[in-house]
């Protein structure tokens, strides 16, 4: 009897939530669980960059950070957002209960994370040698350059990240996010107590990212049920026969990832190099901080196209139009309120966070975490565009903002220092935001002109 009713109970959830399947509703409650991850993650992450911050100063911390930056623009460099693959070009399979070909996906998508990362520890041994020369580093901190690199870049994870959201496993996909923060903390106050160096703090970055790759790996191990398995690799090349156009995609979003976190990681390095260590380190600082804010921005993205997805490939495309009307309306919402929040706690928390020696990072603060508001207002309209089929469009989008970025770069940064930095960013968000603001208004009308809505 117990069972039977623990079986309706299940059933009447399950009901529930194809019911809220299209809406933003739906939205909501995968951002809450997003959230429920990050969120611990960002509380967390500001007191484990106030130890950072405070324990090194200015000079090492700004040296911290630009050993973070290269690895993590190597990263960026090699990387696919597989996860989206997953979603795109999984969902018909899954929706369809074709269990072999969703597994080929699967194994294209972890090939693809695998033989990037490989090809990123080839060009962070040619990189962190390039880039000491130019930092003044030691070989003791190339080394550690390096081996950090090598870290952050085995430690992919976005094909396990891509079935949990194809299995709409958001509340897992929380706590595997939450991993990060939470040994990171432990790390920095371990680092504090017995190794308050540049070194103690990296093993400590370092070991979180072993940490949530592993749990988000066991976890999509399990959900998959048998789809990760090792031994499939002949379905590399059925993947690509089964699924026209995946290849094509899956370029597209690794360039398309390229440019835009790339690019964030080579403007603190072009920082450093340009004005100095202390230079990058408070931009760096500024940067964290704001997205420290619009956090919220992340979470939604993810959770609208996985959303947008499935209402592309399922039956209630009538909700594809209203559902990226109500996500437009609710992050702005989201950018006026973090706006509001940089010009009355802004000064108050710099000061709480990172201490007296980072004031000159205010200026810093106000205008990337305006640039990170923009882009928490624009959150719906690149998944729009790659849920819809126009990933190619939002690839050439993106290049062009990062143009505008590297042009005013070029323009400011050699006159105004970080602060010129922290103005092209945000000239690029603005830019960003209405081009891809036009451009996915004009493919949900689209979309309607073709009956779909």
């Amino acid at each position: 009897m117990i069972v039977g009713k623990w079986r309706q109970w299940v059933g009447r959830m399950r009901a529930k939530g194809e019911a809220r399947n299209g809406t933003i509703a739906r939205v909501l409650e995968n951002a809450g669980w997003l959230l429920a991850g990050k969120g611990v993650g960002a509380v967390l992450s500001l007191v484990y960059l106030g130890l950072a911050t405070r324990t090194l100063g200015p000079a090492a911390f700004g040296q911290f950070v630009l050993i973070i930056g290269i690895a993590q623009a190597i990263s960026s460099f090699v990387s696919f957002q597989t996860w989206q693959g997953v979603v795109r070009f999984g969902m018909p399979h899954f929706q369809a209960g074709e269990s072999g070909k969703l597994a080929n996906v699967i194994t294209l998508t972890l090939a693809l994370d695998y033989g990037g990362a490989i090809a990123g520890c080839l060009i962070a041994l040619a990189g962190t040698a390039y880039f000491s020369d130019y930092f003044g580093w030691d070989a003791a901190v190339r080394r550690e350059a390096l081996l950090f690199a090598i870290v952050i870049l085995l430690s992919a994870r976005s094909t396990a990240v891509g079935v949990l959201r194809l299995h709409d496993r958001f509340g897992v996909g929380a706590v595997a996010d939450s991993t990060t923060a939470i040994v990171r903390f432990v790390g920095a106050i371990l680092a504090v107590a017995f190794m308050p160096t540049v070194t103690g703090f990296l093993t400590a970055w370092a070991a979180s990212e072993v940490a949530t790759a592993a749990v988000y790996w066991w976890s999509a191990a399990r959900v998959s049920k048998g789809a990760m398995s090792l031994f499939r690799w002949r379905g590399l090349r059925q993947a690509a026969v089964e699924n026209p156009g995946i290849m094509s995609f899956l370029w597209i979003t690794n360039a398309s990832t390229t440019l835009n976190g790339a690019t964030k990681q080579l403007t603190t390095l072009i920082v450093g190099l340009v004005a100095g260590p202390v230079a990058a380190g408070n931009y760096r600082l500024a940067h964290q901080l704001g997205q420290a804010l619009a956090r919220i921005s992340e979470m939604l993205s993810r959770s609208v196209y996985a959303e947008l997805t499935r209402v592309h490939f399922g039956d209630m495309k009538a909700n594809l139009s209203k559902l990226f009307r109500s996500s437009v309306r609710l992050t702005a919402i989201g950018a006026v309120t973090i706006i509001l929040l940089l010009i009355t706690i802004g000064r108050p928390a710099l000061g709480l966070i990172a201490g007296p020696g980072y004031a000159e990072a205010y200026p810093l603060l106000m205008l990337l975490g305006t640039a990170a508001a923009l882009g928490l207002g624009g959150t719906s309209f690149e998944p729009a565009l790659v849920a819809t089929g126009r990933a190619g469009l939002a690839l050439r989008l993106q290049f062009v903002a990062t143009l505008v970025l590297a042009a005013l770069l070029a323009l400011l940064l050699p006159r105004l220092g970080a602060t010129g930095a922290g103005i092209a960013t945000l000239a690029a968000a603005a830019a960003s935001l209405i081009l891809y603001g036009w451009a996915a208004f004009r493919a949900m009308r689209a979309v309607g002109d073709r009956g779909a809505i």
